[in-house]
């Protein structure tokens, strides 16, 4: 190799040139080339050593063999060398390392005197061990100062930096790149989702707030490009996009989609869709935004028709006295169990919009799978169970009256069962709230039960003959089929200050048999016939009844 260097000479622009970011294959030709200048050798190599062997790759060259041609051979003593952590080697080209001057022959041109400097690690060469080495070689014999020594290791120490530096930077790009990239799909995704939710709220609003079905499927057609047809469970078909009713003609089988409308595990029915090109959108996200606003509009459709079918059925029940077994069936498949206990409340919502009256009633007697309807301006409430009808009439009169911001009356039926019973229970209803309504007690929940005789006495002969029934008929049972007469000594009692003697002096016989003819009276109106309020609607009604038999 060229003349020698004297110890402490600067690197003639290695740490400069060294220090300039590169690309990697660029960088490595570059410590080729300042190492070649450096020792002023024939050819410079940048190389791979790998402990597989060793084995010895060319990554860079410079210099007469720059066709990455190093005549080494496999196991070359340097490889071994530098793994083991040697900074330098100097030998020959075909024998062990020397400490006297390097030498070689130059009669046939090849390459015999090396030197090897370690420069440090290379990033994607990934055997177990490894590491990157500037070979310099040369044809003719020649002496390696301590002073080249000391300059080869100080530039090795520079190019192993600059590798380290320019790998790093690769590192660092190629994240750069994957976070460009991520960011790019992030901003599609992101504009993605902003028209996907552009599209919900129209499709939501042409659902809730418009209700409009052929404005939704004509919307979905010109979102999707496919004919588009809206249809119930049971095939009826509510909107269509386009004029055929049917399958549109010379539309290929794979562009037929049937996609079910949900709401929640119920299936509504379903979209039917002719395509005039594949969907656009892969992922169906939009198909499935349009699926669930359409199940919005078959839920209104299906509770709009259920709920004009449960307001017709109550106002079917309530004004006939007796049903047939058609209103008993349709009860039965909206859920309406006639055969259990129910209670009958009319409410009076005087001034209240028949709106907002269906409205409320309608949600308060769905609570308990009830029924509602409005009957001559008057809210109707068929509502299931064995709830106190007093409470039932006070939580519904104070409900409606805060809602609607006015007092609401509100009177409950007893308690019964059976269809033929609803419309009984509905006039029971009615008289008490009349009674309400009359003695000026307006804004407040009550029972018949709480109210006693008194819907009943102003209901009018109808009411009268009831109450007649309700409170004495065993006793006129028995007088009518026996003979007897026990009505009249009842009466008897009463006048004479309940004293069964003074009550036979009245009648002209025993006291015994007065007492016989009570103790048959308790048998048959129960024993608690003398306690004050029974006693007093049994005084009415004999009164009662005496005048209509006697005038």
């Amino acid at each position: 190799m060229g003349g020698s260097t004297e110890q402490g000479t600067a690197v003639p622009g290695s740490a400069d040139d060294a220090g300039v970011p590169h690309d990697e294959g660029g960088l490595l030709r570059d410590i080729a080339r300042q190492g070649r200048r450096l020792l002023d050798a024939p050819a410079a190599f940048v190389a791979v050593v790998s402990e597989d062997g060793p084995t010895i790759t060319v990554r860079a060259a410079d210099g007469p063999h720059e066709d990455g041609r190093l005549d080494l051979p496999g196991h070359h003593p340097s490889g071994a060398a530098l793994l083991d952590g040697s900074p330098l080697w100097c030998g020959d080209a075909e024998s062990a390392p020397a400490a006297a001057p390097v030498s070689g022959s130059d009669d046939d041109g090849a390459l015999h005197a090396v030197v090897a400097v370690r420069l440090g690690h290379l990033r994607g060469y990934a055997p177990r061990r490894s590491v990157a080495a500037l070979y310099l070689a040369d044809r003719r014999p020649r002496t390696v100062t301590e002073g080249e020594r000391v300059q080869l290791t100080s530039f090795a120490r520079l190019a192993g930096a600059a590798m380290e530096k320019t790998q790093l930077l690769d590192v660092a790009i190629a994240r750069l790149y994957g976070l460009e990239q991520q960011s790019a799909r992030t901003a599609a995704d992101l504009d993605r989702m902003r028209a996907l939710r552009s599209a919900h709220y129209g499709f939501i609003d042409l659902a809730v707030a418009r209700g409009d079905a052929r404005a939704f499927v004509v919307e979905a057609d010109r979102r999707l490009g496919a004919s588009v047809r809206l249809c119930t469970d049971d095939g009826l078909v509510v909107a269509a996009s386009r004029s055929a009713a049917g399958p549109e003609p010379g539309v290929p089988d794979g562009r037929r989609m049937v996609v079910p409308v949900l709401a929640g595990d119920r299936r509504m029915g379903d979209l039917l869709l002719e395509m005039d090109s594949p969907l656009a959108d892969p992922d169906g996200q939009l198909l499935l935004l349009i699926a669930q606003a359409a199940a919005v509009i078959l839920r209104q459709l299906d509770d709009s028709r259920e709920s004009q079918a449960r307001r017709a059925l109550l106002n079917e029940l309530i004004t006939t006295p007796q049903p047939t077994g058609t209103l008993v069936e349709r009860a039965r498949r909206l859920g309406v169990r006639l055969d259990r206990p129910y209670v009958v409340v009319v409410l009076r919502p005087d001034g209240v919009s028949p709106h907002w009256a269906s409205m409320w009633s309608a949600a308060f007697a769905a609570r308990g799978d009830g029924l509602s309807a409005l009957h001559d301006d008057d809210i109707v409430l068929l509502l299931p169970g064995e709830a106190d009808p007093a409470e039932i009439a006070r939580t519904a009169a104070e409900e409606s009256g805060a809602l609607f911001g006015r007092p609401v009356t509100a009177a409950a039926s007893d308690s019964g069962s059976g269809p033929e019973r609803v419309a009984v229970r509905y006039r029971q209803a009615l008289r008490c709230l009349d009674v309400m309504i009359s003695m000026e007690l307006a804004g407040r929940g009550v029972s018949v039960r709480e109210l006693g005789f008194l819907p009943m006495l102003l209901a009018g002969r109808e009411g009268i003959d009831q109450f007649i029934d309700a409170t004495l008929q065993p006793v006129l049972d028995y007088d009518r089929h026996r003979d007897g007469d026990l009505a009249r000594t009842l009466d008897a009692y009463f006048e004479a200050g309940r004293s069964p003697t003074n009550a036979a002096e009245l009648l002209h016989m025993h006291p015994n048999t007065v007492t016989r003819r009570l103790d048959r009276v308790k048998r048959l109106l129960g024993p608690t016939w003398q306690l004050p309020a029974r006693a007093l609607e049994i005084q009415l009604a004999l009164r009662l009844h005496r005048l209509l038999t006697e005038l």
